[in-house]
């Protein structure tokens, strides 16, 4: 007499299972990705609609590898070059799973950490003296995003220290100037439940040694 009971309640883990699994995918270059987490069908989802690289207060992809010395027109040097950290504004979506009911819980999403990789997109241009992987970076960075509440945070994009090896390890600092995909990799959990799920966003940049003088 128990069987059909324990087959409903298997059932119902494996339609948990293909919730989470549907509702995940990998990221674009416009930042959208995904993934979901909850209990007995009451699913959150957790969602990267944006990713807007920054640089000195002006949204830019162009990715400012070498500070250089400024000067006026006679030539005399101004002073150095304003060069810091290239950021980027990342947007965070949290909703419940499309086939939820109102009746069914939502859930608070904690960002626990994230790993920020780095892909060249295209072969090294033609006269690029060269175009060299570029290191991962990992943040145990702690964000919080309320049930159905939308949270935009500044992060890393390509910051002074991946600036530098790039042009220690002979990256193309010309015209021909290479692009790459920086992804990020969340690591999520739904707050009050146990378990742990991986979101991923994407944005492209150009890199080289674009003059910010005054």
């Amino acid at each position: 007499m128990r069987c059909p009971q324990m087959i409903q309640q298997v059932l119902k883990g494996l339609f948990l299972v293909v919730l989470i699994l549907a509702s995940c995918s990998a990221p674009d270059d416009d930042g959208a990705g995904g993934g979901c987490g909850g209990s007995n069908a009451s699913i959150t989802c957790l969602n990267v609609t944006g990713i807007v690289p920054t640089y000195l207060s002006e949204n830019t992809s162009n990715v400012d590898a070498l500070r250089d010395l400024c000067r006026d027109q006679t030539g005399t040097v101004t002073g150095p070059e304003p060069f810091a950290d290239h950021n980027a504004l990342v947007t965070l979506v949290n909703q419940q799973f499309p086939t939820t009911t109102a009746a069914d819980r939502a859930f608070d999403i904690g960002i626990t950490g994230y790993s920020l990789t780095y892909r060249l997109n295209q072969p090294c241009p033609t006269g690029a003296r060269g175009c060299p992987p570029l290191t991962t970076l990992t943040s145990a960075e702690s964000i919080f995003i309320p049930a159905g509440q939308t949270v935009t945070v500044t992060l890393p994009f390509v910051p002074l220290s991946t600036k530098n090896e790039y042009v220690q390890t002979g990256g193309e600092l010309g015209i021909a100037a290479p692009s790459y995909s920086a992804t990020y990799t969340f690591t999520a959990q739904a707050i009050g439940v146990n378990d742990t799920f991986t979101v991923q966003g994407s944005a492209q940049f150009t890199i080289t040694d674009f003059n910010n003088c005054p």
